[in-house]
């Protein structure tokens, strides 16, 4: 298979210098006209983690929704932007995400359609997964005739980095997040092959992915801002995940969405499969991007994963002065691993603990770190 990515170069957040480079980006893969008609319902899926201002990299900036909307219209698309927040939504908590997240003024100026993926809900049944061949997904999706993802290049505590497949958990709706982590979340590996099943069910027509500001260190919520400065665009979501972790500094195939994607035949083994458009690659490979600390564990067998992250002890903790006891973590645990009593700071019972890194993923204060034992040091990177 043939695979190309356009990677284009872009200092700011300013709308002018991001639609300029969206563009660019675009043009290189044959211009978005190549994929959208008029009439046509084009849904742009988001990353609206969790309720974070735009300068903290937690989700898509807005500057590139703005971008990706105007061309999509201009076109004469019907544009629908949204997503299934982590740990799930209600109308009036989706309502403050879009505002706090710079969304909502988006779709008021633009008058785009804005839709939560937890509103209306439908099992999908595929010969394309290889797993899990019936999901529960959002109905918009499934009514879409061209899907565009917006990822975000950030670090992530259970995949080691989240991008354009990883992007696709939002399919699911937010009530059912918890069940499908309980059945892979043990296993990343079968978490990977999760996220490619549906990758394969509702495959984005393109990804334009959002690396002008990223994030190192503790994503895919609580890390560090870090600029990178790119604006990334293919029509494979396996192939921009290979060159942005490449960019990130990461081995292609210690990140499980990419390894997995090879194994089934529907991604790159290595860049000599890749065209890549615009800037050259090597100049912007960073070196000391911050990784989570759980990648260590990327070193170890895929069969004694499971069992270190266990004997060893790598395990969510909580910081007792920083937790504002609010319960977010007690409320999103998927195996109900954490006790929680109003007026006092959750507990977490690491018998019962499945280190998916949900609670580290939903802290909204950011009260939530990995703790990895000292044999990091040996396994390591």
């Amino acid at each position: 298979m043939a695979y190309e990515v356009s990677i284009i170069k872009c200092d700011s957040y300013d709308d002018e210098k991001v639609r300029n480079a969206v563009e660019s980006s675009l043009a290189q893969l044959g211009g978005l006209e190549s994929i959208i008609k008029e009439g046509d319902r084009v849904l742009i899926k988001l990353n609206l983690l969790s309720s974070k201002p735009p300068d903290a990299a937690v989700t898509t900036h807005p500057a590139v929704v703005r971008a990706v909307v105007e061309m999509g219209q201009e076109l004469g698309a019907t544009v629908i932007v949204g997503d299934s927040p982590g740990g799930g939504s209600t109308a009036s908590s989706y309502k403050s995400l879009l505002q706090k997240t710079g969304i909502q003024e988006v779709v008021d100026e633009t008058g785009c359609e804005c839709v939560r993926f937890d509103e209306v809900t439908v099992d999908v049944s595929s010969n394309k997964a290889k797993i899990f061949k019936k999901l529960t997904l959002a109905k918009v999706i499934t009514e879409a005739d061209v899907i565009i993802g917006l990822p975000k290049l950030k670090t992530h505590s259970l995949t080691y980095y989240t991008g354009a497949v990883k992007l696709l958990y939002g399919y699911i709706p937010g009530m059912f997040k918890p069940e499908y982590h309980l059945h892979t979340a043990r296993d990343v590996n079968l978490f990977a092959g999760l996220l490619l099943d549906l990758h394969d069910m509702y495959t984005p027509t393109i990804s334009i992915m959002d690396a002008i500001v990223g994030m190192e260190g503790a994503g895919p919520s609580n890390g560090n801002p870090r600029k990178i400065g790119l604006i990334l665009a293919s029509k494979s979501c396996t192939a921009i995940d290979y060159v942005a972790v490449t960019i990130a500094g990461f081995d292609p195939m210690m990140v499980p969405t990419v390894k997995i994607a090879n194994e089934r035949g529907t991604g790159p083994n290595s860049l000599t499969e890749i065209t890549i458009f615009g800037e050259k690659l090597e100049p912007l490979i960073m070196k000391d991007f911050k990784k989570s600390t759980t990648i260590w564990l990327s070193r170890a067998p895929s069969f004694m994963t499971n069992i270190l992250k266990t004997i060893i002890a790598v395990k969510p903790r909580i910081d007792a002065f920083k937790c504002k006891k609010c319960g977010e973590c007690f409320r999103d645990c998927p195996p109900h691993a954490i006790k929680f009593t109003k007026g006092s700071a959750p507990v977490i019972d690491y018998n019962k603990c499945m280190r998916c890194y949900c609670c580290q993923e939903l802290c909204p204060e950011g009260a939530i770190d990995i703790s990895v034992p000292l044999v990091r040091k040996i396994l390591k990177r």
